[in-house]
């Protein structure tokens, strides 16, 4: 715990940036994982599993099948399968690791994948794995598995529907694609070791992606082929693991605390009030506590509602939270308003996920009674 408090000072002080238009700014703050990960302070991380019995298509180790494609341009258009060899096996190397990352952010002790695997290889032996990890001082276990892997590869023909013209020769350009779909699902079980029971369960799973590439085109009414000149063909292996690495954000909002960036825009000076001039001055140089002071000033001298809406952001910004709802609640009582209302409910929010988050950093107790039987799945 003592190597997590400095941390989570740092992050629980909300860090205040002036973006590149001098009248917003940005506020970072913590928020808590989806899950209730109260109590647990060393997270085991296993390799991820390929449970999708993939096989590899037909077209494997062979040449992309083509469809609707003119025999004259077939044999043009001949190119070996993207498919690559262990495929599979760099997908379940990326998840394991992209996973792994993606909680492996400072607030708790996670174990890496080839740890846990030979925690689990060693209580599996002893008859035991529930024992062998508590004796290792493993909170909870995070178990993935690749649900489903999809991936298929052809080649089309399509034709503008617009003529071109070449040389004073109008026809209609035939264009040819190479055309890769692929998605893939990963689900994750989240036990408590002690108590044997799961604190979470859920898939992520991708859309599915096209890519496209155009390999030729026709030239003139005789529709002579030009190849074209492409960088690279990606592999499948790269395209799927593009989306596995997509899934890092899911993970680690929905099983550790994290930051989140919060934004503002400061009330211009309407009504203007001259004597403002210099509080907007010192916004632009993010002088924060002069242009605090002379909001302030302001909304105090004749109730100046931008003047009391921007001084609010920046009580709350420099820490002085408890002032920055007070003057809120004021200015809602007397003056009402949806933007005050609306900036009162963004703030409060804020803070009560920083609140959240720190709960279950700094929390020691588990929910759910205790047990003694096995862990699930192993």
């Amino acid at each position: 715990m003592k190597k997590l408090m400095p941390i989570l000072l740092a992050l629980l002080a909300l860090a205040v940036v002036l973006s590149s238009c001098t009248t917003t700014i940005a506020v970072t703050t913590l928020a808590p994982a989806a899950v209730d990960v109260s109590g647990y302070k060393t997270i085991a991380v296993m390799s991820t599993q390929d449970k999708a019995g993939w096989t590899y298509p037909l077209f494997w180790n062979s040449y992309v099948p083509m469809q609707s494609v003119e025999p004259t341009y077939a044999a043009l258009l001949r190119l070996l399968s993207n498919l690559d060899f262990n495929a599979s096996s760099r997908i379940v190397e990326t998840a394991s690791s992209t996973i792994y990352s993606s909680i492996d952010n400072g607030y708790f002790k996670v174990v890496a994948p080839n740890v846990t695997d030979a925690l689990v290889t060693l209580g599996k032996n002893n008859g035991n794995v529930r024992t062998t990890l508590m004796n290792n001082g493993v909170d909870a276990i995070l178990t993935t598995e690749i649900t489903n892997i999809y991936y298929d590869e052809y080649i089309v023909q399509e034709r503008d529907k617009n003529p071109t013209t070449y040389n004073n020769e109008s026809y209609y350009q035939i264009n040819f694609y190479l055309v890769q779909k692929y998605a893939i699902s990963i689900n994750y079980v989240l036990q408590d070791v002690e108590n044997t029971r799961i604190i979470a369960t859920n898939t992520f799973s991708s859309d599915i992606q096209t890519r496209r590439t155009r390999l030729g085109h026709t030239v003139g009414n005789a529709g002579t082929f030009v190849k074209d000149s492409y960088y690279s063909i990606p592999k499948a292996s790269e395209l799927i693991t593009d989306l596995i690495r997509s899934f890092a954000r899911d993970f680690r909002n929905e099983l550790t605390p994290h930051t989140e960036v919060n934004y503002f825009d400061f009330k211009p000076n309407k009504p203007k009030v001259a004597s403002l001039e210099a509080a907007y001055d010192a916004l632009d140089d993010e002088r924060w506590n002069l242009a605090l002071s002379l909001f302030a000033e302001e909304y105090k001298r004749s109730g100046h509602l931008a003047s009391g809406y921007n001084a609010a952001i920046l009580y709350f910004t420099s820490g002085q939270q408890d002032t920055a709802f007070a003057l809120l609640e004021e200015m809602m009582r007397i003056y009402g308003g949806r933007d005050i209302a609306s900036l009162y409910s963004q703030l409060l929010e804020i803070k009560r996920k920083s609140d959240a988050a720190k709960s279950q950093i700094e929390s020691t107790e588990k929910s759910g009674a205790k047990q003694n039987s096995e862990l699930i799945g192993f």
